[in-house]
């Protein structure tokens, strides 16, 4: 009697990527709100990674209406 491997191999095609951005979503609603600065709270991110990430979707984006600004633990997007 043969042995069983442990595993099998299921033909099947690889999906398509469904990305989202977090950082992405927080640039676009600060933009919606029209508001000349906001503090950007409640992400379970360190403030280190939530300013490289909303600076790197800046930098893709092209935009440059909006300034990430860290001020100690906070992080604040503003207008120019």
């Amino acid at each position: 009697m043969a042995r069983s491997k442990g595993y099998t191999l299921v033909p099947k095609p690889v999906p398509s990527r469904q990305r989202t951005s977090f950082y992405k979503q927080i640039i676009a609603d600060f933009v919606a709100t029209g508001e000349r600065s906001a503090l950007v709270e409640g992400t379970d991110r360190k403030p280190v990674t939530l300013v490289q990430g909303l600076r790197k979707v800046l930098e893709a984006e092209g935009n440059t209406d909006v300034r990430v600004v860290q001020r100690g633990q906070e992080t604040y997007l503003t207008r120019d």
